[in-house]
């Protein structure tokens, strides 16, 4: 599996941008640059289409050359969901606050797609997750997550009871609010706000971190990539008790005795990179050195 490489000069760009008025904003923009370079731009369907920019459906997804998404974390999730079964790169322009996923900001638009333009681009391999809802032996559910996918109770608080394997040795059975299995990209998402450990992109891992667990001394493990986690459902047996989240985005209903499955994708995202180093986007985004000397 190769872990990075370099992006040719782009003719074709997919644009996926997150539904405000600030994006439609900086898609327009986009869209005009880019065709004044002789460079093909669609947009979603589901998105209004502006001047310029054809419809999904009018382009073949396999002929783009890169996808960029215009917004935060969560919208470079959602245009990874196709990029990454296509093989295409993802470039992520930032339009919010925070985004660890992106590689630009919102003032360095134009500067990215012009390096997009004149085939200065690189990707790095970002590690996926293969999650699988297994009831009675049949697979009920298969998703592939980029950052996450957690069990957690649903309308009515309860603590659950989670009986988790890895690599076909029995682990712990949880009793907690949730459970979260997480890839290195996702870290830094819902992972990090439940206590667990900041993973460095690219380390073949993955972290299995509860959710307000009833006992102190469950902790977030880290397991090899290669690894399989199977998290048993064992109660309660209430309706609408838990649900499996996979990327904030799918949820399955989960019954008694279902089998969540979790391993490494097949197929990484070929994610472009910050210009720095992930050390140090972490020590701006997360302001390590605030009131420090750098």
């Amino acid at each position: 599996m190769r872990k990075h490489g370099k992006i040719p000069p782009v003719r074709s760009v997919l644009i996926y941008p997150r539904e405000d008025g600030h994006a439609r904003v900086t898609l327009l923009d986009a869209v005009e640059y880019l065709r004044g370079q002789g460079v093909t731009v669609a947009v979603p369907s589901e998105v209004d289409k502006v001047e310029g920019a054809d419809g999904v459906a009018a382009q073949a997804l396999r002929d783009v050359d890169l996808i960029v998404a215009l917004g935060g974390d969560g919208t470079l999730l959602r245009a990874s969901r196709w990029a990454a079964t296509a093989g295409i790169p993802v470039l992520g322009i930032n339009l919010g606050e925070l985004g660890f996923l992106t590689a630009y900001n919102r003032d360095e638009a134009r500067t990215a797609l012009a390096a997009a333009v004149h085939g200065e681009l690189t990707w790095e391999a970002r590690m996926r997750m293969r999650v699988e809802v297994r009831r009675g032996g049949a697979l009920l559910a298969s998703e592939t997550a980029c950052n996450d996918a957690y069990i957690k109770h649903g309308d009515v608080p309860r603590l659950l009871l989670l009986s988790t394997e890895v690599a076909g040795s029995h682990m712990a059975t949880y009793k907690a609010d949730g459970l979260i299995v997480s890839t290195p990209m996702g870290s830094t998402a819902y992972n990090l706000a439940a206590g667990g450990p900041i993973v460095a992109p690219g380390t073949q891992c993955l972290t299995i971190t509860p959710i307000c667990p009833h006992s102190l001394t469950h902790r977030p493990v880290v397991v090899s990539g290669d690894s399989e986690i199977r998290i048993t459902y064992a109660g309660p047996n209430d309706i609408s008790a838990a649900f499996l989240t996979v990327d904030g985005q799918r949820s399955v209903e989960l019954k008694l005795g279902d089998v969540v499955v979790a391993t490494a994708a097949s197929e990484p995202l070929q994610l472009c990179p910050p210009g720095v180093s992930v050390f140090k986007v972490l020590a701006t985004k997360l302001g390590w050195n605030r009131g420090t000397a750098e």
